[in-house]
């Protein structure tokens, strides 16, 4: 009989919690030295707690069982209670039905918060689009008034020719104005349209900046409804624009 044969009944003792004396002695220091046994002893072990879990299992040797036998027939009769297995594993998934309803729970008030946040991005993002699309009806009633006139500003004659083309509606004082082939400003000035009005001086309609390909546009700037245009102009202006022009015009419009 090899030494592990030797120590297989009482690992399995071992491994159950029940072998003394000098039989739990001798298998303990084996242990120390024995990497296989060690092995086996943790194999026994992990079948003992499946037991807790199943209604049947892996058998313990049958010399196991009756060295187990005998030992238990030697110890005193005494009546213990103790809890139920049942009640132990009963519990324990208490615990972990109860820990998963939390995680749960959390999970929920999470999905509950992101969804209120898209919910409220949309319906901000709605009423934008909502305000636009009014404002964009409210523009393009007013450009097609009646009383809208229309103007044309060109400079020099050489392509690519500048050029600005105006919408006005007095009786709102709406105005649009698009701009194309602008030369670009060196820094800190500014192109600044004005309406010259039909008595009085001229009226600050809008700074602006021409970008890479030389187009600008004005629209909508704060102008008093119910004034009349003679013309429109654009000047150079510092870039924060001026109260009154402090150039000569670079374009003056012309009815079109």
């Amino acid at each position: 009989m090899s030494v592990h044969e030797q120590f297989a009944d009482d690992l399995a003792l071992f491994a159950l919690g029940t072998l003394e004396g000098e039989s739990r002695v001798a298998v303990e220091a084996h242990l120390g030295g024995c990497p296989e046994c060690r092995q086996e002893l943790e194999r026994l072990r992990g079948d003992a707690a499946l037991l807790a879990f199943s209604a049947s299992g892996p058998r313990p040797p049958s010399r196991s069982r009756e060295r187990l036998m005998k030992q238990i027939a030697r110890e005193p009769r005494r009546v213990e209670v103790r809890p139920a297995p049942r009640r132990v594993w009963w519990s324990a998934l208490q615990w972990a039905a109860a820990g998963a309803m939390v995680v749960v729970v959390v999970l929920l008030v999470r999905q509950n918060s992101e969804l209120q946040r898209s919910l409220a991005i949309r319906q901000a993002s709605s009423a934008m689009q909502e305000q636009q699309l009014r404002e964009a009806k409210q523009l393009l009633t007013t450009l097609t008034a009646p009383d809208a006139t229309r103007f044309v500003l060109v400079a020099g004659t050489e392509p690519p020719q500048p050029q600005g083309r105006l919408i006005y509606a007095s009786t709102s004082g709406t105005l649009v104005f698009l701009a194309s082939n602008m030369p670009k400003l060196p820094p800190h000035e500014a192109y600044e349209l004005w309406l010259i009005p039909t008595t009085g001086a001229p009226i600050p309609a809008g700074v602006f900046q021409p970008n890479r390909q030389g187009s600008a546009a004005v629209v909508k700037p704060p102008l008093r409804a119910g004034i009349e245009a003679k013309t429109f102009a654009i000047t150079v202006e510092p870039e924060a624009g001026s109260a009154a022009p402090t150039s000569q015009p670079v374009m003056v419009g012309t009815p079109g």
